[in-house]
């Protein structure tokens, strides 16, 4: 069962009673969300535990990574080797980094040789909103998406014509410098943006005695283009293109060796896309894009020209929505090659494909809503696998809600964990998952809470083994815990709080799995006074191991951070953030510095 509560996640859970404040005009806490279904549908109509961050969310707390974004989100949970640009892992329900599914724009970015996920290197600058899915969601995405699935959304052009830019300065010489222009009319819509961040940042090595022990500088400019053309009321053809390059340094967490290395890396995705109104009832969107991550490694015993890893993703789709006299059905057909060009340690190059055939339908009729879905997937590797989800919803009341769901999943092993040369094993099987929630809402209309418990199954875990010094099937896992969540939004109030309990733990040996805490609580305050905007935000994370033998123990802790708008005009703003301001010493993975206190402050323009 998932942990005893403590004090403080005890008195943050008990804060969740809705509040008597008096309400003269309510925000909107539903929005509309794709990725939970895959079709457009407001939040309250889901019957998925999600979260969305919208552009306004993200100017308005300032963080300057997707990282520190995502990290006070409910049930999620980071590791980073340093700071920005390095090794940088996330932990949805205490699923593994690997068993999340990452998308920009439907595109998967998934990396392959198990080096953090690639959102590390995807500046805010570029995001329009992420939404979040917290849960197994392989029947509507396929192998990875067996802990959730965090997807991203750029920025696209709009009727009329706007420009924007924001250029900023911080604590360790970080700079920030972002502009974008963006407009259309009726038929056609285009935008361009670049972008620039960089950053003395910090040692990756926390402790300052070892050799390594200097900054590890960060460095990623980049820029994208979208154009699309509306011939007619109900289509749309389109296409968009994003690049980033830059390098980051890093160093070994332990060791008295020298280890002090360099990564040189650059990442593109574009895609190509239809949208088409076949009938009134009947949409369809045709697509076609790929992702490229490139990365090259310097260090000591690399070869002269580094060790390389070129990782590319292609996907083609056919969805189509259908309504249908009680509720819509979705129908898609998918083929998605990934393939790796070889660093040193692989042997050649390697690729696998995936075919697949997805089919839901979701209705409701009067109080009473369901969601089926089922996937078939055809891995060249491992052959067929089919995957399910059921879920069923009832409103309670006016005001209340409560879903719950059965769904399966399986993971597909990497490129890295079956071709590399050292300890990859091509006889490895697929993960299974087997997963269940139940979830019960209160939604006023200006304050919404959510409690979800979730208990989640996995089979076949692959994990390295240091008996045979490759990956291998070796045990169980189960995730199991309850998420407790907050949000309001008033007139000129914004509060949002979260209290997660997990039990991720090996069910053959018992042990916790490493780098997973098993409570973390988050609150979040904003208000409005005339131009000015205020805010404080503060988040506590128990104790954890860094392995999943339970070694390596590192300390709870607690962060307090603070935000400050003020608006000189409509368009014109200034930005300023505090972090850690009680200049806590932490980590978040063992013997990886984190920063202290710092500071950042901007100007941006930002036309409505």
């Amino acid at each position: 069962m998932y942990p005893r509560l403590n004090p403080i996640a005890t008195l943050l859970a008990l804060s969740f009673a809705p509040a008597a404040f008096a309400v003269d005009k309510l925000a909107a806490l539903d929005p509309v969300l794709v990725t939970a279904t895959r079709q457009e549908m407001r939040a309250s109509e889901l019957l998925a535990d999600v979260s969305v961050i919208d552009r306004e969310e993200i100017e308005r707390t300032g963080q300057g990574t997707i990282t520190e974004l995502l990290a006070r989100q409910p049930g999620i949970q980071t590791a980073s080797n340093g700071g920005p640009g390095t090794s940088t892992n996330f932990y949805i329900r205490g699923a593994r980094p690997d068993q999340t599914k990452v998308l920009i724009d439907g595109i998967p970015i998934n990396s392959v040789d198990l080096s953090g996920s690639p959102l590390r290197f995807v500046p805010l600058a570029d995001v329009e909103r992420i939404e979040i899915l917290r849960g197994p969601a392989a029947t509507l995405y396929g192998a990875d998406a067996v802990g959730g699935v965090i997807q991203i959304f750029t920025k696209r052009g709009e009727p009329g014509l706007r420009a924007n830019g924001f250029v900023g300065y911080g604590t360790q010489n970080t700079a920030q410098v972002s502009a974008g222009l963006s407009g259309g009319n009726e038929q056609w819509r285009f935008r361009l943006d670049g972008n620039h961040q960089s950053s003395d940042s910090i040692s990756a090595r926390r402790n300052a005695s070892n050799k390594d022990a200097d900054r590890d500088p960060y460095r990623n400019t980049g820029g994208g283009a979208s154009l699309s053309f509306l011939p007619a009321k109900g289509h749309e053809i389109g296409l968009s293109y994003r690049r980033n390059e830059g390098k980051t340094y890093y160093d070994s967490s332990t060791g008295t060796s020298s280890f002090d290395s360099r990564v040189l890396f650059e990442s593109e995705q574009w895609q190509v896309f239809t949208k088409n109104r076949i009938l009134d009832n009947w949409n369809s969107k045709l697509h076609y894009g790929e992702a490229v991550d490139y990365q090259n490694n310097f260090y000591s015993g690399a070869p002269a020209n580094g060790d390389y890893l070129r990782t590319q993703n292609k996907q083609l789709g056919w969805q189509n929505d259908v309504k249908l006299p009680l509720g819509s059905a979705l129908i898609s057909l998918e083929r998605q090659d990934q393939s790796v060009t070889p660093r040193t340690s692989f042997a050649a190059d390697s690729e696998v494909t995936i075919n697949s055939v997805v089919a839901g339908w979701m209705a409701n009729y009067d109080i009473h809503r369901w969601q089926i879905t089922g996937r078939h997937d055809d891995h060249s590797q491992f052959g067929a696998a089919d995957t399910y989800a059921l879920a069923y919803g009832l409103q309670l009341a006016k005001q209340w809600r409560a879903h719950v769901s059965y769904g399966t999943a399986f993971k597909a092993p990497s490129l890295y964990q079956l071709f590399d040369q050292y300890s990859g094993n091509p006889l490895l099987q697929a993960e299974k998952a087997k997963n269940q929630e139940a979830a019960l809402i209160w939604d006023s209309g200006s304050q919404t809470v959510s409690a979800t418990y979730y208990q989640n199954r996995i089979e076949n875990l692959i994990d390295y083994s240091f008996t045979t010094f490759k990956y291998q099937n070796v045990s169980r896992a189960q995730l199991e815990g309850l998420t407790l969540a907050y949000q309001a939004r008033f007139e000129d109030w914004s509060i949002g709080a979260s209290a997660d309990f997990l039990d991720a733990k090996n069910e053959d040996t018992g042990k916790k799995l490493g780098r997973r805490a098993g409570q973390k609580a988050t609150l979040w305050v904003s208000r409005r006074i005339g131009a000015f905007d205020v805010g404080g935000e503060f988040m506590a994370v128990d104790k954890r191991f860094n392995s999943n033998t339970e070694t390596g123990l590192m300390d709870a802790y607690t962060l307090t951070n603070l935000t400050g708008r003020y608006a000189i005009t409509k368009e014109l703003a200034i930005e300023g953030r505090i972090n850690n301001v009680f200049d806590k010493q932490y980590e978040t993975a063992l013997g990886y510095g984190t920063f202290g206190r710092n500071a950042f402050i901007g100007l941006r323009y930002s036309p409505k």
